[in-house]
């Protein structure tokens, strides 16, 4: 019987993450087990999460206090987990996220200041019980570099990518954080190299990963 995989992508704004998403669905598309990959996108994934989405990166007319903040995303988690995430991992799929509870850890706990990261995790428990990622790949790039990333993409920017560079080096600090913390399933690769260099680290992270998982009948 085939074992879930959890695989999510983290970094900061501008990392490359997006790119480097759609990179890796191409290729999972020309693997023979392609069916057994979901992909989602945190906050979203199911049509209440979606609602709640736009609401937390776009709604500006009556911004979400930062715990409001906070709070919107748990529910988000909470039905995209009961909805999407334990029903395909107990089916034995890999499923691959755009974001997970790093992000709330980096962006809500250390960045914004809500909570400690100890407090957003046992928080984050009632949502998720004892799922973690994994394994993590975390697109590291400085907030500089984000920056200028971010004058050349010539688009309307969200309340997050609109924070100043403090705030983006304290979304490091707290993803920094977490990679120490739970070191064994995180993959930290330098996204400021190039496209082609990045989505070979991954690939290569993945095909090594997952050869040395008990999976009689996935095979790479």
């Amino acid at each position: 019987m085939k074992k879930g995989i959890f695989i999510t992508f983290e970094g900061g704004d501008a990392c490359g993450k997006s790119s480097q998403i759609t990179l890796f669905k191409q290729y999972v598309q020309n693997l023979s087990f392609s069916d057994d990959f979901v992909f989602i996108r945190e906050p979203g994934g199911t049509k209440l999460s979606e609602n709640i989405r736009e609401l937390v990166l776009n709604y500006t007319e009556d911004a979400p206090t930062p715990k409001a903040e906070l709070l919107m995303l748990l529910a988000s988690r909470a039905q995209l987990c009961e909805k999407v995430i334990f029903p395909a991992l107990k089916q034995g799929k890999i499923v691959v996220s755009d974001r997970f509870y790093d992000s709330t850890i980096a962006y809500q706990g250390v960045a914004r200041g809500i909570m400690t990261p100890e407090e957003i995790l046992k928080v984050n428990s009632l949502v998720v019980g004892d799922l973690k990622p994994d394994l993590t790949f975390y697109l590291k790039v400085s907030p500089e570099v984000a920056a200028a990333r971010k004058q050349k993409m010539g688009q309307e920017l969200d309340r997050f990518e609109k924070e100043k560079l403090d705030f983006h080096q304290k979304v490091c600090d707290g993803y920094d954080y977490m990679a120490k913390k739970e070191s064994e399933r995180f993959k930290i690769i330098d996204a400021s190299q190039n496209i082609e260099a990045v989505h070979h680290t991954i690939i290569e992270t993945l095909e090594n990963f997952i050869a040395n998982k008990d999976l009689n009948d996935i095979n790479l």
